[in-house]
């Protein structure tokens, strides 16, 4: 845009300047010169600030086009397959795989899977109430719609499947284990369980 006004202003510029030449001039013959010429340099100029001003609205609509065409390409491509829809064979025992998906799938993955203290999956995923479980050789991972994949392993995980697991009274893990206060601790839909100093204590809700 300071272009075209920069060329604007000169084709002013030359228009005023025609008219004080045109008016200074006492020969008929010069002023008529003078002033053809002048008109001639005005016309070049205001073609240019034409040329430029449709290249400029060109380039603008281009542009504009484009970025259009990529925001509805971007969009109108398939993404990834969500997390509930996945489902993925893993190591098992006897070197055997077992299939995981859903959440149970992406939180395992999440943690490093057969690489992570879980370990390899000791069994297929099952289904316990609206969620799922599955066991590996160092923990379980649990999930339902309402409390999200959580982790439950060690002590603590003891102490829950006395408890009946994810089945039982304390229900689904809404945690993974965290650390508390000289210990660990897991917390479940109906209480939380705590490992400290070598003990592991239930509290409900």
């Amino acid at each position: 845009m300071n272009r075209i006004n920069r060329r604007m202003a000169a084709t002013v510029a030359a228009l005023a300047a025609v008219g004080l030449v045109a008016s200074a001039c006492g020969d008929d013959t010069s002023a008529e010169d003078v002033v053809g010429s002048a008109t001639s340099a005005v016309e070049s100029a205001a073609e240019s600030v034409v040329s430029e001003v449709q290249g400029s609205d060109e380039t603008t609509g281009a542009e504009e086009t484009t970025g259009a065409e990529e925001t509805t390409g971007a969009e109108g491509e398939e993404g990834t397959e969500p997390a509930e829809d996945q489902t993925s064979a893993v190591p098992g025992p006897d070197g055997e795989s077992v299939e995981l998906s859903g959440q149970i799938l992406a939180k395992y993955n999440e943690v490093g899977g057969e690489s992570s203290p879980l370990g390899m999956a000791t069994g297929n995923q099952e289904d316990v109430g609206d969620g799922n479980i599955a066991e590996f050789d160092g923990g379980i991972i649990a999930w339902s719609p309402d409390t999200d994949a959580h982790i439950v392993w060690g002590e603590i995980r003891v102490a829950w499947e006395a408890e009946g697991g994810a089945g039982g009274e304390l229900g689904f893990p809404v945690s993974d284990e965290q650390p508390t206060d000289g210990g660990m601790q897991s917390n479940f839909e109906n209480g939380y369980i705590t490992y400290i100093d070598g003990q592991t204590e239930v509290m409900m809700n």
